[in-house]
């Protein structure tokens, strides 16, 4: 399975074009060729970083599809128009590490980063492990990824998506923030005072609302 991730910032002059772009890109993915699912939404107007202002998630069965998919005549066609002065953040990724539990209504929260180049392999693969010790701990967490990015487009690049589901957004910002193994181990790789500092501070925290998982 392999996941289109683009993040929307809207230019001032569209800021009151949220909800109509989330309903004509919903529409219009579902005639596009290779799509298997297709989630877009606003995002969150609390707990988000450098996220823009609409998330758009669609799943394809290879990258070849995903990467096909804005060569479609439909996508010229319909999709191209209404992102007309977009500034857009597209990842690629492939599901690298995944747990899908419970579905129905929450929230879809992903962090977004990107490792120092100079960063030590052995501190890359400890932040990987200790990131899969979340879900042991946090019962909140009912659906789960980490994924190494394939391809970025937009103004920074990044190398991993780490994705997860919550009944409400309490769930993140109460069990997963006070969570000692959050803040105890895995916060080090994001802490600049901190020797195993290793994670550029410019990321992305998205969160938008979900009526069913959509990491299934």
């Amino acid at each position: 399975m392999f996941i289109s991730l683009r993040l929307l910032a809207l230019p001032p002059d569209r800021a009151g074009e949220r909800e109509a772009l989330v309903a004509a890109l919903g529409e219009a993915a579902e005639r596009l060729r290779g799509v298997k699912s297709c989630w877009v939404a606003p995002v969150s107007p609390v707990a988000v970083i450098n996220s823009g202002d609409v998330v758009w998630r669609m799943t394809f069965a290879t990258e070849r599809e995903a990467l096909a998919a804005p060569l479609d005549p439909e996508w010229r066609q319909a999709i191209t128009p209404l992102l007309d002065g977009v500034q857009i953040t597209n990842l690629g990724y492939r599901i690298a590490n995944r747990e899908v539990g419970r579905t129905g209504p929450g929230i879809w929260r992903a962090l977004v980063f990107r490792i120092f180049p100079h960063a030590d392999p052995a501190l890359v693969t400890k932040l990987g492990k200790q990131t899969l010790l979340l879900p042991k701990y946090i019962k909140a967490i009912r659906s789960w990824a980490l994924s190494p990015v394939a391809y970025c487009e937009g103004t920074k690049t990044f190398d991993f998506v780490w994705e997860q589901e919550f009944d409400s957004l309490d769930g993140l910002t109460g069990p997963y923030m006070q969570e000692p193994v959050h803040w105890g181990l895995v916060d080090a790789f994001f802490d600049a005072d901190c020797p195993e500092y290793i994670v550029d501070p410019h990321l992305i925290q998205v969160v938008g609302s979900i009526d069913r998982t959509i990491m299934a």
